[in-house]
């Protein structure tokens, strides 16, 4: 099915409103909507805002396939994570448990209760700048939880572009966790 050339899903799922996403595949546009709803109806409502959202994506892919992966050895990337925590526990004054690695379809990495740090393998790909803002990200979570205002007063003394480093790691992401 398609929606003015673009792939396209409908899932009826008993939702209070209808959503209109971009997921899984890029390029794939995905539409829920209640029983009884006509999802074109939502989508002619969204059409404007959809084509221009699917332009950007098509173009973020575009540049996401052009960008150059690293490919460090499993010492060299376990080598450069250790430097990072330590330098940036210490910086943060944070103790952490454990660092766990394992494939993740979504995220770069994860904190959770007793300070144990998960991160994702495919970070072996990216530049080291970008695993170090990975790793400071998951340290300051062990400082402030979510993504408020305070979180990003850590991250910003630290990496005052972290918007653009946002930015690089969503076309990573495009290129490797797609």
């Amino acid at each position: 099915m398609e929606f003015e050339g673009i792939p396209l899903e409908v899932i009826h799922r008993r939702v209070k409103y209808p959503r209109v996403e971009f997921k899984a595949v890029p390029g794939r546009l995905r539409v829920i909507v209640p029983p009884g709803i006509n999802p074109f109806k939502v989508l002619n409502d969204n059409k404007t805002s959809i084509l221009k959202k699917y332009q950007r994506l098509m173009g973020q892919i575009e540049t996401a396939r052009k960008i150059p992966m690293t490919d460090w050895t499993e010492e060299e990337f376990k080598a450069i994570i250790s430097r990072y925590v330590e330098r940036y526990s210490r910086q943060l004054k944070v103790k952490i448990s454990q660092v766990k690695f394992r494939k993740m379809k979504r995220r770069w990495g994860s904190c959770r209760n007793g300070a144990i740090i998960t991160l994702n393998i495919f970070l072996q790909f990216v530049p080291e700048h970008l695993i170090a803002y990975i790793i400071f990200h998951e340290l300051a979570h062990l400082i402030v939880k979510g993504h408020n205002r305070k979180f990003k007063t850590i991250i910003a003394r630290e990496f005052p572009n972290y918007r653009q480093l946002d930015k690089e790691l969503n076309l990573y992401g495009l290129k490797l966790l797609s």
